[in-house]
């Protein structure tokens, strides 16, 4: 378990935001989900490297980016799907590991690991992750091998496109009368046949992962996390070279991965990263446990 002075949890105004007692804690139980992943990671030798906000948190400030409250981080695709198989039997009983790879009815092209599967106020609970009742964790990426050949890259995005845009669209295509159409397009497509039963979905988003990672490390010298393509982000294209090895940095109390050329994979994502800007660091709404609070309200907790 990790250990944290009285200090840190305290509230305290950063790059003029103010980060509460509350939020503290739910960084610090997301550090404490993270560090389990990170000793899995060491002891298999499994390269990870931190992205997204938890990498400009890194470079920038040495921890969490201040209007931040979720932690990533990325592998290229061999390790991902390593990491995933193992994980299972590495962490603690009580973690939840939601991925293609463990549950038929995860949904989308990123894996995480969560501390639990619901918000809990036991003593055991609040005391192993430092007074946080709620459901916290690390996402996960998989990095992805874009093929040399332009006709290749472009076949592969736009084939990858079509199946993501089909599930994510599924039932509203399906009410439309659309979606067995678009579904026999894409077995033709992909050579493949699905299932026409209750996993259509998953079985989708499945495909998409598998179409994401066609290209072999040999044929491609960029890497690339799909769903930014689908997303419209301009760059998206990260250097294979980049990644060739991970170096250290401080993250609160803790070291992390970075990439070993961490600048240019932080022009890729934000552009000019050295200048702080409160919005685009987080995709969802802040903060994220604002649903699992209201839980606890109505349960009479708070």
């Amino acid at each position: 378990m990790l250990k944290f002075s009285n200090d840190f949890f305290r509230q305290e105004e950063k790059c003029g935001f103010l980060i509460s007692e509350e939020m503290k804690h739910v960084w610090a139980a997301e550090l404490e989900v993270l560090s389990e992943v990170i000793a899995v990671c060491d002891k298999y030798q499994i390269m990870y490297f931190a992205d997204y906000g938890t990498l400009l948190g890194a470079v920038r400030h040495k921890g969490f980016v201040p209007w931040d409250d979720d932690i990533d981080i990325a592998l290229k695709r061999p390790d991902y799907n390593r990491l995933l198989q193992i994980l299972p039997d590495e962490l603690p009983r009580s973690y939840r590991i939601n991925s293609f790879v463990t549950e038929k009815e995860h949904q989308t092209p990123w894996a995480s690991v969560a501390n639990s599967k619901w918000v809990d106020w036991d003593e055991e609970r609040m005391s192993k992750f430092f007074g946080c009742p709620y459901v916290v964790g690390v996402d996960i990426y998989p990095l992805d091998y874009l093929a040399d050949d332009e006709e290749l890259e472009e076949t592969q995005i736009e084939l990858y496109n079509a199946v993501y845009d089909l599930a994510q669209r599924y039932e509203e295509l399906r009410a439309s009368g659309e979606a067995d159409t678009l579904v026999a397009q894409i077995e033709e497509l992909c050579n493949c046949k699905l299932k026409k039963d209750q996993s259509i979905k998953w079985q989708l988003w499945r495909l998409s992962d598998k179409i994401a990672a066609l290209a072999t490390e040999e044929e491609s010298s960029a890497l690339a996390l799909f769903p930014r393509i689908v997303y419209g982000a301009e760059s998206y294209r990260l250097e294979k070279e980049w990644y060739e090895f991970p170096i250290k940095m401080s993250f609160e109390n803790i070291e992390i991965n970075v990439p070993q050329n961490y600048g240019e994979v932080l022009k890729v994502l934000y552009g000019d990263y050295k200048k702080p800007i409160k919005e685009g660091v987080s995709a969802h709404e802040y903060p994220f446990y604002k649903n699992q609070k209201e839980i606890f309200r109505k349960m009479g907790k708070l």
